[in-house]
C-alpha cells in the first residue's frame, strides 16, 4: 500500500520539494516523465510545480522519454520479452505510442525474436517430455512474454518436428 501525503506534513509542497522527490526517484531506477508526473500528482503536488519541475529536469537531461525507452527495451529484451509485451509496458509507463513503435521497430527484428522464442522453448522443454500438454503450457508462457502467436506456433512445430525426428 502506497502511503499518501503523510511524508509532506507540515512541508510545503513547492519545486524545491517536488525536484527532491524526483531526484530519489530517479535514483532507485530510470524512470519517464509520465511516471514521474504521476507520482508528483499521488503526493499532491500541483500540476504548474510538476511541470516546471520536470521540464527542468529533462532539461539537465535526468528525464528523457526517448533514452529511457531505448534502455528498457534493451534491458528487457535480454531476459526474453517479446515485441507485444515491450509495447504494453512502455505504454503503462506513458511512452507515446509512435516513440514506442519507432524504438522497437529499431532495437528488434524477427530474426532476433525468433531465436529467443526457440532458445527459451528448447530451455523450458529440456526439463520435460514433449507432449500434448507440454507444448500448449509452452505456447501460454511464450505468448505471455509478448511474443507473437504466429511465430511461437511456427518455432513449436519446428521444435516438436525436431523431437519426432530423435
Amino acid at each position: 500500500m502506497r502511503r499518501k501525503s503523510s511524508q509532506n506534513k507540515g512541508r510545503p509542497l513547492d519545486e524545491a520539494a517536488a525536484r527532491e522527490r524526483c531526484l530519489r526517484l530517479l535514483s532507485v531506477r530510470a524512470r519517464s516523465g509520465a511516471e514521474l508526473r504521476e507520482r508528483l500528482l499521488q503526493v499532491g503536488f500541483s500540476r504548474s510545480v510538476i511541470g516546471r519541475v520536470l521540464a527542468g529536469l529533462a532539461e539537465a537531461g535526468l528525464v528523457d522519454d526517448e533514452e529511457f525507452a531505448r534502455s528498457w527495451i534493451a534491458g528487457r529484451k535480454v531476459t526474453g520479452i517479446g515485441r507485444r509485451r515491450l509495447r504494453a509496458e512502455l505504454a503503462r509507463k506513458g511512452i507515446e505510442r509512435g516513440m514506442i513503435e519507432r524504438l522497437i521497430a529499431e532495437q528488434v527484428d524477427d530474426e532476433t525474436e525468433r531465436g529467443q522464442v526457440e532458445t527459451l522453448a528448447r530451455r523450458r522443454l529440456a526439463r520435460s517430455s514433449v507432449d500434448a500438454r507440454t507444448l500448449a503450457r509452452l505456447r501460454r508462457f511464450l505468448i505471455g512474454r509478448g511474443y507473437g502467436f504466429e511465430m511461437v506456433d511456427d518455432a513449436l512445430r519446428t521444435i516438436a518436428g525436431e523431437e519426432d525426428a530423435n
